[in-house]
């Protein structure tokens, strides 16, 4: 009896023991344990797959919303200049993202956007692209007609739009120019796009 009563008096001086903590048992308190490469999001930004993706959709919406052109003649025809604003600018984006040159070429009626084909080691040409929403569009069933300058100077157009006049580089420049959009005949109204080397795009209708 003496010994368990120095016993409990040497443990009440002492203290309460440790508590023996399991090693394989987590501790709801603790903080999180770091997720591994398996089990966390990679921190890394967009690859150009993922890029061109993601222009390749843009393209599609913006084809799919300015497809339908109706209503009057000055309607349609702002319908169709801002239609070639948001597709020059995804043109632009996409040589920017890919490295490769594209080029905008355009007739009395219509235009084309263009890319590089080799022919062979020293000779290139400028073929129309075929997939949309890049794909050539002519705008004689409507009733417009477009003029083009560049350098101050009127630029002759004809019925074929596969010369590549407005050139995009890798670097999100582009060659200037003005292009009128204009009904065929007299006109009280006309919309102008306006390409600066810097790559902006802007419509306006001049006075």
């Amino acid at each position: 009896m003496a010994e368990r009563g120095a016993l409990r008096a040497a443990r009440a001086a002492s203290g309460p023991m440790p508590l023996r903590r399991d090693p394989n048992r987590l501790d709801p308190l603790a903080a999180p344990w770091p997720r591994g490469r398996a089990g966390g999001r990679r921190a890394s930004g967009f690859t150009l797959l993922e890029l061109l993706v993601v222009l390749l959709i843009f393209g599609l919406l913006v084809g799919f919303a300015v497809l339908a052109v109706g209503g009057s003649a000055s309607r349609q025809m702002e319908q169709e200049a801002r239609r070639l604003v948001e597709l020059a600018g995804l043109a632009r984006d996409e040589s920017l993202l890919t490295g490769q040159a594209r080029a905008l070429g355009f007739s009395r009626d219509g235009y084309a956007f263009l890319e590089q084909v080799f022919l062979d080691d020293q000779r290139v040409t400028w073929v129309p692209l075929e997939r949309a929403p890049l794909t050539p569009r002519s705008l004689e069933r409507l009733g417009l007609e477009l003029r083009l300058r560049q350098e101050g100077r009127a630029v002759p157009l004809d019925d074929r739009a596969d010369r590549a006049q407005v050139l995009f580089n890798g670097a999100g420049e582009l060659t200037p120019f003005e292009l009128d959009l204009r009904p065929d005949g007299p006109a009280s109204k006309l919309l102008r796009i306006t390409g600066t080397r810097d790559g902006r795009l802007v419509l306006e209708t001049p006075p």
